[in-house]
């Protein structure tokens, strides 16, 4: 190609700024991840860049981390609604003049005993579960957001590690819990650890968080006209699956039945919550000294967020410090911006209104008062049948979780992913209405056999709504997203545990039937979005078949990257309101 004599005054200057970098950040106007592509300095999504080892491949970073966190949340799902269940029941024994002489043995046979013990152990967790939402779900919405705008402005790791400590501590506090359950209430130990998980931003600041590290591995995989589910995205929610089915293995091998030895049975409780303090811990001194970092704010911008080498730049000027209310103001626009860009078509609605659904979905699923149905008659379940439930419908799930993308591989339909929700969202309501209705044993286990197109639900919502956003705005939708997952259980709590108070005598189930409702309406949601999107997904396509095209041509000598407005990706790019032009934020 010809050099231009009128740019090589600007290509020196260029040399010399490389040769010594500017103290200050150097921007060029903001590029989407689709013009990246022309960019001659252009880094590869799947290293990452260390300034003493140079440029190397990291195929395994936060994996291992996923797998130890899921199987520690295996067991606490199963463990903690088990041990609350037992521990609660043993205490409100002991209130009773007539039971406090043989409160374990109460407790081990409760499902034969006449009285009104069992119907006092379900209304207290009920309730109590409300105000326990609460403690854990306010800091939570308070930290979560300042993790996300940590995360995006400077690196990936430390908010990971700053999480992973609360994690730790939260399961601690959990082990003295079942080490102490016969002199001190258990709810003194669930409130401070639900606080003190809060501060920390909680498992779902811990996941967003990973979560972010994954999606910059395969950033390059989330092409505008693709909607398949990349492969690393696929591994990371079947690693956690993984993670969780062993989890969920460990407590059905340690479960032993009260009726059979009462002092085996609360020592099981402690050995889960040992092992389950213990791979927190792990999961902390291995991101410590393995976890590699992936988004480098600064650098990025510095080394790819322009054309060609022809191009001027311009420094930044440094903004003003704000203070005050402002301060806050400008905080909340940098977390919650992402959902306000404008952007072409309906990709703006549908973003917004996806999360509303994942809100609705995490709504409407609460694994503990699945607990408290099959603890009563016809059902009359023990801790080992409930832990067996739980491992089938995880191993079924983990096995949708690889099949199902893999199935839609095969087809060339728009919008695989949305698809995939739009079974998931299905089988998830007909579980509802199963569970509603159901009055044996064998109906509740039914109800697994959704789980293996219910599984793919995770692996394509995380490919499905980072793929409406650039890199730089990942952690924040994730956040956002960790937000809506972390406060729904307080609406939850608010409106299954009382419904299912007020119908425990005449229909335990009609909880269940109204989860159903919502699952169906967000159902048909999910059908609008996808048709509101395909004309979106046609274009981006078309847009993606050219740049392939110009792609082969690099090596014609006449060839010039052309960076206009057509190459840019339509759903990551955002419309200026005054002039009508595109621009990514």
């Amino acid at each position: 190609m010809e050099s231009n004599p009128h740019v090589v005054p600007v290509r020196r200057r260029l040399e010399s700024e490389q040769a010594d970098p500017p103290q200050s950040e150097i921007s060029m106007s903001v590029v989407t991840d689709d013009t990246r592509f022309f960019s001659t300095r252009r880094r590869p999504t799947l290293y990452a860049l260390n300034e003493n080892k140079g440029i190397w491949c990291c195929p395994v970073n936060v994996e291992p981390i996923l797998f130890l966190v899921m199987c520690g949340f295996g067991l606490n799902a199963t463990n903690n609604s088990l041990f609350t269940y037992w521990a609660r029941c043993v205490q409100i024994a002991q209130d009773h003049k007539e039971l406090s002489h043989n409160a374990t043995y109460t407790c081990a046979s409760i499902t034969n005993y006449n009285g009104t013990l069992q119907d006092d152990v379900e209304k207290d967790i009920a309730n109590t579960k409300i105000y326990l939402q609460i403690f854990g779900t306010i800091p939570t919405l308070i930290v979560s957001p300042l993790i996300g705008n940590w995360s995006d402005r400077n690196g990936r790791k430390p908010p990971l590690l700053f999480s992973l400590f609360g994690l730790v501590l939260n399961n601690f506090l959990f082990l003295c819990a079942t080490l102490s359950y016969e002199t001190v209430n258990v709810y003194y130990w669930f409130f401070v650890s639900e606080l003190l998980s809060g501060m920390f931003g909680g498992g779902a600041a811990t996941f967003s968080t990973s979560l972010a590290i994954v999606t910059d591995d395969c950033r390059h995989k989330l092409k505008p006209g693709s909607s398949t589910v990349p492969f690393r995205v696929g591994l990371a929610s079947f690693i956690q699956s993984i993670g969780m089915l062993s989890g969920t293995l460990i407590v059905s091998i340690l479960a032993v039945p009260a009726i059979i030895s009462v002092e085996r049975h609360a020592l099981s409780y402690v050995k889960c919550a040992f092992i389950q303090t213990a791979l927190s811990l792990i999961a902390l001194i291995y991101a410590i000294f393995f976890v590699r970092e992936t988004h480098f704010p600064k650098r990025e911008d510095f080394s790819y967020n322009q054309f060609d080498d022809n191009e001027e730049v311009e420094e930044e000027e440094a903004p003003p410090k704000l203070t005050g209310i402002r301060q806050f103001t400008t905080y909340l626009e940098s977390v919650f911006g992402v959902l306000t860009v404008r952007r072409p078509g309906w990709t703006r609605l549908c973003l917004c209104v996806s999360l509303a659904f994942v809100f609705i979905e995490f709504l409407s699923f609460d694994p503990a008062l699945l607990l408290l149905l099959v603890k009563r008659l016809p059902f009359a379940w023990n801790d080992k049948l409930f832990s067996y439930y739980s491992l089938t419908r995880t191993v079924l799930s983990s096995f949708g979780m690889v099949l199902c993308p893999i199935l839609l591989t095969f087809s060339h339909w728009l919008g695989k992913d949305s698809l995939l929700i739009i079974a998931a969202l299905a089988s998830s309501a007909a579980t509802s209405f199963l569970t509603a209705f159901a009055t044996k044993t064998e109906h509740i286990f039914y109800t697994c056999l959704f789980g293996i197109i219910m599984g793919g639900m995770q692996p394509a919502y995380r490919s499905f709504l980072p793929r409406m956003v650039a890199k730089e705005e990942t952690a924040r939708l994730l956040t956002s997203v960790s937000i809506i997952i972390s406060f729904s259980p307080i609406l939850s709590s608010l409106i299954f545990n009382n419904i299912f108070n007020a119908t425990l005598t005449w229909w335990p189930g009609f909880a269940f039937f109204v989860s159903g409702c919502f699952q169906a309406t967000v159902f048909i949601g999910q059908i609008i979005i996808h048709m509101l999107m395909r004309p979106q997904w046609k274009l981006d396509k078309q847009l993606r078949a050219r740049r392939q095209d110009e792609t082969d041509s690099r090596d014609d000598t006449d060839f010039r990257p052309v960076a206009d407005n057509e190459q840019r990706s339509i759903s990551n790019t955002a419309v200026d309101s005054d002039s009508g032009s595109r621009r990514e934020v």
